[in-house]
């Protein structure tokens, strides 16, 4: 495995981990990633996402992220998992008189 796609690897395995993706369908998810938000596409010759790292190589840790989950048995416990983490991280930030925007 290259370097580029090991470090688009990792970084789609801490999407996930930190409940940043969000199931609107089951061919249709929202990722918020670390530069813009976006969506992830599951049509039959695969995934696409309507970022530009995926218009310019093809692939992007938003996809590989919904790849990963898709091939996990278990990608739903995972997906509601990182998103009440998500959650209750955002409750204590404002249990702490700290209010987001």
């Amino acid at each position: 495995m290259s370097g580029e796609y090991l470090k688009i690897l990792s970084k789609a395995e801490r999407l996930i981990e930190e409940g940043r993706v969000v199931r609107i369908s089951s061919l249709m998810f929202y990722v918020i990633g670390d530069h813009g938000k976006y969506f992830v596409y599951v049509e039959d010759r695969g995934v696409k996402c309507n970022c530009p790292g995926f218009r310019k190589r093809g692939f992007c840790s938003h996809a590989i992220a919904i790849l990963l989950l898709i091939l996990r048995k278990e990608y739903r416990d995972i997906l509601e998992e990182g998103l009440r983490k998500r959650l209750q991280e955002q409750l204590n930030v404002i249990k702490q008189g700290i209010y987001p925007r």
